[in-house]
């Protein structure tokens, strides 16, 4: 039986948490893997607040790169006031088939419903991965 292949699209993997970020990377690694589609691993950060929670950006940077490139993914960092807006947008702009999200204690539950629901809306065939 063949995989169903899509021509067009992302899968986006959404990381907030450094301890996190390598199982939802290879979770939309296989994912990308089986729609034959590009990896997008996008880290949305409130503007004035640090890349993964980390007082050493460069060092959170680096590794976020690393994560991504190991895993064939392009990584994106994005700065914004309303992280949630930027994270639909983006999903919109590259017409995500699959987003990986993560069970964060603080934002999982509103971020991952609220998120959901407006991309099910925009987005009717995407898939939401929440581990």
């Amino acid at each position: 039986m063949m995989q169903h292949k899509h021509t067009t699209g992302i899968v986006m993997v959404c990381v907030t948490r450094q301890r996190t970020c390598e199982r939802l990377i290879a979770l939309g690694k296989t994912a990308a893997e089986k729609s034959g589609l590009p990896l997008h691993v996008v880290h949305a950060v409130k503007t004035g607040e640090n890349i993964l929670g980390n007082v050493y950006e460069g060092e959170a940077l680096e590794y976020l790169f690393t994560a991504a490139q190991l895993s064939g993914g392009e990584l994106t960092v994005i700065r914004a006031d309303n992280v949630l807006e930027a994270l639909y947008e983006y999903a919109l702009a590259h017409s995500a088939v699959a987003i990986v999200l993560g069970q964060s204690p603080q934002a999982a539950p509103e971020m991952g419903r609220g998120l959901m629901g407006r991309l099910q809306k925009a987005l009717p065939d995407t898939e939401v991965i929440i581990d």
